[in-house]
């Protein structure tokens, strides 16, 4: 299989400073975004360090088919937590992380916080990732049968991120790569503003992950970029 991909990172219309970061990295199987925690210092320094850190970790395994994913989030974790040790020893520095790895044919999804990764698979879009939310929280826990304590304050508040005490939690999952697929990793930048479905038409209509990606970030700072908006898209073939 063919694997094309892409990606572009836009600061938005009212932030004075683009805390995201992206990976796009077709040698190493390697696509990701990190979206630096607003309302935290260094939200920059945190998304940089993780991605930095990860492809630090997963270059050296490119030709590996069984990887420790666990070892790879907990050495981000790691890394971000020094870090803010550093530049915000108070409040510490955090980041989401949604990261997709290609090996022997199976993609593998890392993912921690409230960015996001779809799949465009025989014409239909999924989202393969759940925000790490209070509001997510609770849905999720409901729809398992559970009985979770009402919540109060900004339900977008996330409960898990990279730069958190130890051990970090990062979800884990792995899927077939299948030729026609084309997948969307993103920052809420994105989601805010534009529906699964504009995502499935988009993807769907797009040429090229250049122009895929390129037309995501131009709507999203079009309908306000209120935040920074980072698409890194792939096309399978």
């Amino acid at each position: 299989m063919k694997l094309t991909a892409f990606a572009v990172s836009d600061i938005g219309c009212h932030r004075s400073e683009n805390e995201d970061s992206n990976l796009c990295e077709v040698d190493l199987g390697l696509f990701a975004v990190a979206d630096g925690i607003g309302g935290l210092p260094g939200g920059a320094q945190a998304s940089q360090c993780a991605l930095a850190t990860l492809r630090e970790w997963f270059a050296p395994q490119a030709a590996a088919t069984t990887l420790d994913y666990t070892a790879a989030v907990t050495a981000a974790n790691d890394a971000v937590v020094q870090l803010g040790h550093q530049i915000s020893p108070r409040y510490g520095i955090g980041t989401t992380l949604t990261l997709a790895h290609i090996a022997a044919d199976k993609l593998h999804v890392l993912h921690v916080g409230d960015s996001a990764l779809f799949r465009l698979h025989g014409g239909a879009i999924g989202v393969l990732t759940r925000d790490h939310s209070v509001k997510s929280d609770h849905a999720y826990a409901t729809a398992r049968g559970e009985s979770p304590e009402p919540y109060f304050g900004n339900p977008h508040a996330l409960t898990r991120c990279v730069g958190q005490p130890p051990p970090l939690a990062a979800d884990h999952s792995e899927y077939a790569l299948a030729s026609g697929d084309r997948y969307l990793v993103c920052t809420d930048g994105i989601t805010r503003c534009i529906t699964p479905y504009e995502i499935q038409r988009q993807l769907a209509e797009a040429s090229d992950a250049k122009s895929a990606a390129e037309t995501l970030v131009a709507l999203a700072r079009e309908r306000g970029g209120f935040d920074n908006a980072t698409a890194v898209v792939l096309f399978v073939d």
